[in-house]
């Protein structure tokens, strides 16, 4: 379910690369699904990447690379996905990459840093979607080159933050009643998550 809600996100493109590719379960679903004729998979770890040959047997195309961020090759990609990582790392990845492509991106945390460094980094989004799946909430980013300016709600809470489906709802009321346990140094953060909720009301 995590994976085809990630994919679901990406364009149709010609090659696509996968960052931290680990098993390489999402490229595997990119072909499957027909999102993308080529892929070029890395990872940091080369026992990662001996999974990732395995999902990926039957797709010859493929090129595999060990590599802390973002290969060389993947330069070339239309679509870049890093997913699966802390939010901090992954914008460490994006700040070094000065290539043209998309990038979709899944962070595990802090998706408001990630969000403040495709800002910084010359990346618009274009889709930032909350999501539930397997009784976790995960993020998921497609950013595109471009300008953006990112208002405070927005990097911390996503672009479409007024919408607030209702995946995003759910989490921030968990998160609000934590915080409403904290008093009033938690009354500050507390006060813009009840904004946002206020959206779906």
């Amino acid at each position: 379910m995590r994976f085809v809600k990630i994919i679901e996100k990406l364009p149709k493109c010609d090659v696509l690369a996968e960052v931290g590719c680990d098993h390489a379960k999402l490229t595997q679903l990119a072909y499957e699904t027909g999102k993308c004729r080529k892929a070029i998979v890395s990872d940091i770890s080369a026992a990662c990447l001996d999974k990732a040959k395995k999902t990926l047997i039957g797709y010859p195309q493929t090129e595999y690379y060990v590599c802390d961020g973002i290969p060389q090759a993947a330069f070339n990609a239309d679509y870049i996905m890093i997913c699966g990582m802390g939010g901090h790392l992954i914008s460490d990845i994006i700040s070094r990459y000065d290539g043209s492509a998309g990038l979709l991106i899944g962070p595990q945390s802090h998706a408001e840093t990630v969000r403040g460094t495709l800002s910084a980094s010359g990346y618009k989004i274009i889709a930032d979607e909350c999501f539930k799946a397997e009784g976790k909430f995960y993020d998921v980013i497609l950013a595109v080159r471009g300008s953006q300016s990112l208002t405070p709600m927005q990097k911390q809470y996503g672009i479409g933050w007024q919408d607030c489906n209702e995946a995003l709802y759910e989490r921030l009321s968990i998160r609000l009643a934590n915080l409403e346990k904290g008093g009033n140094k938690t009354r500050a953060e507390a006060d813009k998550i009840r904004e946002v909720l206020k959206c779906r009301k």
